[in-house]
């Protein structure tokens, strides 16, 4: 008798059989016929690896199964040996020579036909994935090397690992991106596309929900964070439907934060934490409605704005002493400095302010006595800084407001509340990454390297 660990592992490759994900990867991969093991078990052996909650990379897959029991798990005559890393590396060049986004559309068709997942809105955002080691980019080819007879088509480009804005804080390392595209309706990913390094998500989000739109044909409610809003991105994506955060650098943004509440029509909530008003506004030639909302938990926690303007009076306290040091010449050049600095303040003002005189040091040495001189006379200046009444009242409602826009006009399908609830269930996207980066489950980190071999380890 031989007994063999199971665990959880059961429970994953059923929903893996449920869906046909096996027979669907060796479906459209079209893989030639292989003694041991075929591209559709082999993804599903990643897939238990990295649901394996173990520090287990790919060069120790073999070892991952030496105690599983794996024909039960793969299929009869599948044996751990069989899964070694060549084997695994060429499963990953046969998923991006298909192309990562398109077989993972044509996976997530298929659960989204299997368990009846409704995706009537969509949840869209994006994180970085760091990197270590060089991974060096291929070099390009010549232009007419590019040139392609009509019966050719192109081959796939791998993605760049490069650096750029790194969400994990570490500047320092390489990194690629995940796209991903949810469904409201349990978080189900729906469409991914993996990127380059140095991608930026006010470029791509436009885009992604364009290549989204093109391959489903579901009128989905795309909800996206404020990186997505700007003029260019409004007037890419005019026939979909989208609700976004907008972002409070811009100037009209800015206006209406600041609107006193006797101005605003405030919107019937029955929340208790928010108070919402709405307003009709048309940016970037697109009209639609702005909602904006004031939580009131966030307008009583100091956490959210105190640290912002202790950073704030740092600063300008070292503005103000380096100009308290600076001695000037006539009392008229001192206050004209100190208006100009007042002037520039607009969270804080100068109290106890003035101009004294000071007089040089004595040169060494027996005095002149010359009758009539006089040492060379200066002037400093002395200020206190100190907040404005309005500041921290403006701080906390600058802090507990934001404002929600939509190009959906009938106010009756698309209440405020209704849409405050859509933005708040995008947090399922970001819960979705924090399990990818989990050190528990280990498929953060990336142990191929070539580029090619990065994206399809991330399209698994």
């Amino acid at each position: 008798m031989q007994v063999d660990n199971l665990d959880h592992l059961g429970l994953v490759a059923g929903i893996i059989d449920e869906l046909g994900l096996v027979e669907l990867t060796d479906k459209i991969l079209n893989g030639k016929p292989r003694v041991h093991v075929t591209t559709g078990q082999v993804v599903k052996a990643m897939l238990l690896n990295c649901m394996g909650f173990v520090s287990a990379p790919l060069y120790l897959f073999s070892e991952f199964f030496e105690s599983k029991p794996t024909e039960h798990l793969l299929g009869a005559g599948v044996k751990p040996e069989h899964l070694n890393d060549d084997r695994l590396g060429r499963a990953l060049d046969e998923l991006y020579e298909y192309g990562t986004s398109q077989f993972f559309l044509e996976a997530s068709i298929a659960a989204v036909e299997k368990f009846g997942v409704d995706v009537s809105q969509g949840q869209l955002d994006s994180t970085s994935m760091a990197v270590d080691g060089e991974y060096k980019q291929a070099e390009p080819q010549a232009s007419e090397e590019l040139v392609l007879k009509p019966e050719e088509e192109a081959e796939p480009v791998a993605i760049e690992i490069v650096r750029g804005y790194s969400r994990d804080h570490r500047p320092d390392l390489k990194q690629f991106m995940i796209n991903l595209i949810c469904s409201r309706d349990g978080g189900v990913p729906l469409w991914l596309k993996v990127g380059n390094g140095n991608d930026s998500d006010s470029q791509e989000f436009a885009q992604l929900m364009v290549d989204f739109k093109s391959n489903w044909t579901a009128n989905t409610m795309m909800v996206v964070d404020a990186a997505f809003y700007n003029e260019p991105n409004l007037q890419k994506v005019k026939s979909l439907k989208w609700l976004s955060r907008v972002p409070q650098t811009l100037k009209i943004a800015k206006q209406l934060i600041a609107t006193a509440e006797e101005e605003l029509t405030p919107v019937l909530c029955d929340l208790e934490d928010y108070r919402m008003w709405e307003v009709k506004q048309n940016y970037g030639g697109i009209e639609q409605r702005w909602i904006l909302i004031e939580s009131q938990s966030r307008k009583a926690d100091e956490s959210l704005w105190e640290p912002e303007l202790k950073k704030i009076e740092k600063r300008l306290n070292r503005q103000l002493k380096a100009l308290t040091q600076q001695i000037f010449a006539c009392k008229p050049d001192a206050m004209e400095a100190l208006l100009n600095f007042q002037a520039s303040l607009e969270t804080h003002t100068l109290s106890s302010y003035s101009v004294e005189t000071i007089r040089t040091k004595r040169s060494p040495g027996r005095p002149a006595r010359e009758k009539g001189q006089t040492d060379i006379e200066g002037y400093q200046l002395k200020a206190e800084l100190v907040r404005k009444e309005t500041t921290t009242e403006e701080f906390q409602q600058k802090r507990s407001r934001f404002i929600l826009a939509t190009n959906q006009l009938d106010e009756k399908e698309w209440p405020a509340q209704k849409l405050l609830e859509e933005y708040k269930n995008q947090q399922k996207v970001e819960r979705g990454f924090r399990f990818l980066k989990d050190p528990l489950f280990f498929t953060s980190s990336v142990f191929v390297n070539t580029p090619s071999r990065v994206e399809a380890l991330a399209l698994l």
